[in-house]
C-alpha cells in the first residue's frame, strides 16, 4: 500500500512540476512576443528618441513625457495593426499570430492607453503641447484609415508620412519642454527624419510581395530589394550631415558625434539583409525596431566624458 501511495505521490509531483514549468515557459514566450510584436519595443524606441533630444538640447528631463510618448505611440501602432491584421498575416505571421490571441480586446486596450495619453498631457503639459500631441495622435490614426490609400498613387508616400510623423516628436519635445523651436531642433528633426526614412523603408522590404499585391507603392516595391539597400546606405551616411552642421555652428554638443553609432548599427542590418539566409522579418521586428532604444545611454555616457 505504501509503495502504491509513494508512486502516486511521485507521479503527482512530476506532473505538477512539469505543468508548472510548461506554464512558465508559455508565459515567458508570451511576454517576449508581446514586447517585440505588441508594439512595446517600437513605443519604447520613440520614448528613447525624445529622451535623446532632451540630452542633446540640455533641457530638464521630463520623465512623465517619456510615458506620454510611449502611450501615444502604442495607440497608433496597435490601431494600425488591429485594422490591418488580415493583411498582416500575409507578411508578418509572427505579429499577427500573437495579436490574434487577444484581438478582440485590442480596441479596449487602445482606448485605455489613449485616455492615459490625454490625462497625462492635461495634468503635466501645457495648452500648446496638448494641441500638438493631440494632432500627432490624430494624424497617426488618420494614416491607417485614409493616408495608406494615397500610397497607391504616390510613390513612397507611406515612407515619407511615417518618417515625418515620428520625426515630429523632436518638435513635440520642444513644445512640451518649452524649448524654442529654432535651428537646433530643426537640424535634429532633419537628422531623425533621415534615420526614420531608412528604418521605415527597410521594414517595407519584407512586405514587397504583399505591397505589390495591394498596389502599395513603397520605395522597396519600386526599386527592388538590392537597389533599395544601396539607396538606404547612401541615406544612412547623409543623415549625419545635420549633426555635423550643428556641431560646426557650436549649437549642438560635441558628444553628438557619438550618434555615429546609429549609422554603424544601420550599416550592420543593411549588410545583414543582403545575406540569403537572413530572416528579414525577424531582423526587422527585433534589430531594426530596436534601433533607437540604445541612443539615450550612449548620449548620457558621452555627456559625462566629452565636454560641450
Amino acid at each position: 500500500m505504501s509503495n502504491i501511495t509513494n508512486q502516486n505521490i511521485n507521479k503527482f509531483g512530476n506532473y505538477s512540476f512539469g505543468s508548472i514549468f510548461e506554464k512558465l515557459s508559455i508565459t515567458k514566450n508570451f511576454i517576449k512576443n508581446e514586447f517585440i510584436h505588441g508594439g512595446h519595443l517600437l513605443s519604447l524606441g520613440c520614448s528613447a528618441v525624445v529622451l535623446s533630444i532632451m540630452f542633446l538640447v540640455n533641457t530638464l528631463i521630463r520623465w512623465e513625457f517619456l510615458l506620454i510618448v510611449y502611450l501615444g505611440t502604442y495607440c497608433i501602432y496597435n490601431y494600425d495593426h488591429y485594422k490591418g491584421l488580415n493583411v498582416d498575416s500575409l507578411n508578418n505571421s509572427y505579429r499577427s499570430n500573437h495579436l490574434n490571441k487577444y484581438h478582440k480586446f485590442l480596441p479596449v486596450i487602445i482606448i485605455i492607453y489613449a485616455v492615459g495619453f490625454f490625462s497625462l498631457l492635461i495634468e503635466f503639459g501645457n495648452f500648446q503641447s496638448l494641441i500638438f500631441g493631440g494632432a500627432l495622435l490624430f494624424f497617426g490614426l488618420f494614416y491607417t484609415n485614409k493616408v495608406k490609400k494615397m500610397t497607391e498613387k504616390i510613390v513612397g508616400f507611406k515612407n515619407f508620412y511615417t518618417s515625418l510623423s515620428i520625426a515630429s516628436l523632436v518638435l513635440f519635445t520642444g513644445v512640451y519642454c518649452s524649448y524654442p523651436i529654432g535651428l537646433v531642433l530643426l537640424l535634429l528633426f532633419v537628422f531623425m527624419f533621415f534615420r526614420l526614412l531608412v528604418n521605415t523603408c527597410f521594414c517595407d522590404i519584407k512586405d514587397i510581395d504583399t505591397d505589390k499585391k495591394y498596389q502599395i507603392k513603397t520605395f522597396p516595391v519600386i526599386l527592388g530589394k538590392e537597389k533599395s539597400l544601396s539607396v538606404l546606405h547612401a541615406i544612412n551616411i547623409l543623415s549625419f550631415i545635420p549633426l555635423l552642421i550643428g556641431i560646426y555652428l557650436h549649437i549642438l554638443p560635441l558628444f553628438s558625434l557619438l550618434l555615429v553609432a546609429s549609422i554603424a548599427y544601420c550599416f550592420y542590418y543593411i549588410q545583414k539583409a543582403k545575406q540569403q539566409k537572413t530572416d528579414i522579418q525577424s531582423l526587422s521586428s527585433i534589430v531594426v525596431d530596436g534601433e533607437f532604444a540604445f541612443l539615450p545611454f550612449i548620449l548620457f555616457v558621452g555627456s559625462l566624458l566629452i565636454p560641450f
